[in-house]
């Protein structure tokens, strides 16, 4: 794992691994180095002999021969003045030589060499304590310290971080991790203790990463072969860090934009909430019903955080690159072409609201779909029927169909509903009889009301029968299967207490020798089955 997170680092800094070349042209001339380090220019070369830049490289390879051997002290490296010219020798090697073209800076010839001396005596004496033995043994100590630092760094983070996850999964056990806000439940314990448990990993992660950015080049800047690469990679550090504060001051105006933005669209917000809930309190205004309060709210929200976001967007750090208004740019392809039912059931979702159709806890009927509403959502409408199914609905297709609400009528008109049921009788009955036996049925209905009282209406004179409608008042409209049910059965028993079989005749057969229709319970202890009557008609 150390390796593949080192080899990772150099991988993410290739540029860094390597030490930076200093600049060379003929205008800014040729640079003579020694150990990285920049000793002085060369801008002219010896006319018909060499150019500047390979009069530099001569002096490079003679400088970094001088260096490195340790027989030739730096002390004796010295100038002398010989036919109009300053020679720079060590001991009795020629380094090079200064002429009048090589003076700067207002130095004369003899200044200038005397000048390049002293740097070249001062860079030979740290080159070589740089390496010596007693240099070389303090990095190596230096190494195996800041080595164990590191890896008790990484033991105790690892022990720490292991406890902390081990915290969050027994708080999640005991479900102690839900985050609420004034009553509402935002994440649950499995969502926070995901949440937690990620960002700690990412932590983890970051430290170790830290550590070894930290590690890595300080070991190499402890040896001068890899100084120069230690060196730059610490120097792209502070470069870094230097950005992101440059970047951080910069885009302070820019925060402190966004703050007054949010704050605005907070007070705005909760000044909106307040208007809303006063329109709805105790009737004050009758056009705004006390339900649309909450839908209200919430759209107000979504339209004042949706403004406050247009406002501030210019101001996020990035908009104008390239990268986010691609980004932007997707997500609004993607919006248009994939959204266009959401935004339809949405809308529908909306305009039921408002039209007040039904709310939670009705009972209703949307095409053949009868149940209780069990969720009203912006997208879909969810019923249990009676059979305790549940049936989602997408609101553009509730919006597009007849909603019959059965609770209506006794929440906002103070009445009753009105249950009905038809039967069909023959001609021969008197409806006076049947209209009694049918209120009787009724009446003794579990679910149907005595008052208002049931009544009956013939709805239709049909050929062969009459249509008779038994109406009944309920205030129970979640029970009417069963009521239904029980009238029924009530229809059955009155009617055959009352020697009325319901039956819808259509035949013109002769009923001669047929037995009744009525069940036998009904019918007197002598009955019998009439029989075939003959007349004969003489002439």
């Amino acid at each position: 794992m150390f390796i593949l997170t080192v080899g990772l680092l150099l991988a993410i800094y290739p540029a860094s691994a390597q030490p930076s070349q200093p600049l060379s042209n003929q205008i800014d001339g040729f640079p003579v180095t020694l150990d990285g380090q920049v000793l002085f220019r060369v801008r002219q070369g010896i006319p018909g002999v060499v150019s500047a830049e390979e009069r530099a490289s001569v002096i490079n390879d003679r400088l970094n021969q001088l260096a490195n051997d340790s027989a030739i002290a730096p002390e004796s490296i010295k100038t002398e003045e010989q036919n109009g010219a300053s020679v720079v020798l060590a001991g009795d090697t020629v380094l090079f030589t200064v002429n009048d073209l090589d003076r700067f800076d207002d130095l004369d010839r003899q200044g200038v060499a005397k000048q390049t001396v002293e740097l070249m005596q001062a860079a030979v004496t740290q080159y070589r304590q740089d390496r010596s033995a007693d240099k070389i043994i303090r990095g190596i100590v230096l190494t195996a310290l800041s080595t164990i630092l590191l890896a008790g760094f990484l033991l105790i983070q690892q022990r720490l971080f292991s406890r902390l996850l081990i915290k969050i999964r027994a708080a999640r056990r005991a479900d102690m991790l839900d985050v609420r806000l004034r009553g509402l439940q935002i994440f649950g314990s499995e969502a926070t203790s995901y949440l937690l448990g990620t960002l700690v990993r990412i932590l983890r992660l970051l430290l170790v990463l830290g550590s070894l950015y930290l590690y890595i080049p300080f070991v190499l800047s402890q040896f001068p072969s890899t100084r120069a690469i230690g060196d730059s990679i610490f120097q792209d550090i502070l470069y870094r860090f230097s950005q992101l504060a440059t970047g951080f001051l910069q885009y302070l105006p820019n925060l402190a934009i966004i703050t007054v933005i949010a704050f605005l669209t907070y007070y705005t917000i909760q000044f909106a909430k307040l208007v809303i809930s006063e329109l709805g309190r105790d009737h004050l205004y009758p056009w705004f019903y006390p339900e649309w309060v909450a839908p209200t709210s919430r759209l107000a929200v979504i339209l004042l955080v949706a403004i406050a976001c247009i406002i501030a967007a210019p101001y996020l750090p990035g908009f104008n690159s390239p990268a986010f208004q691609g980004v932007s740019l997707f997500l609004g392809a993607l919006f248009t072409l994939g959204s266009s039912s959401a935004i339809a059931n949405a809308i529908a979702g909306i305009i039921l609201i408002y039209t007040r159709a039904f709310r939670i806890g009705d009972i209703i009927r949307i095409g053949e779909i009868s149940g209780e509403v069990i969720e009203k959502s912006l997208f879909v409408t969810r019923i249990l029927t009676f059979k305790q199914e549940v049936i989602t609905i997408p609101n553009a297709a509730v919006l597009n169909s007849n909603v019959v609400n059965f609770n209506a009528v006794s929440r906002e008109a103070r009445s009753h509903l009105v249950l009905y049921t038809t039967i069909t009788l023959g001609y021969d009955v008197p409806w006076q009889k049947i209209h009694e036996v049918l209120i009787q049925a009724a009446k003794a209905t579990p679910g149907i009301l005595s008052a208002p009282s049931p009544f009956v209406l013939q709805t239709a004179l049909n050929d062969f029968n009459v249509s008779y409608e038994l109406n009944a008042c309920s205030d129970s409209p979640e029970l009417m299967p069963v009521i239904y049910s029980n009238l029924h059965q009530n229809i059955q028993d009155y009617c055959n207490q009352a020697s009325i079989e319901i039956l819808s005749p259509s035949y013109a057969a002769i009923r001669d020798g047929n037995h009744s229709t009525i069940p036998e319970s009904y019918l007197p202890a002598d009955y019998s089955s009439p029989t075939f009557q003959i007349h004969r008609q003489d002439h």
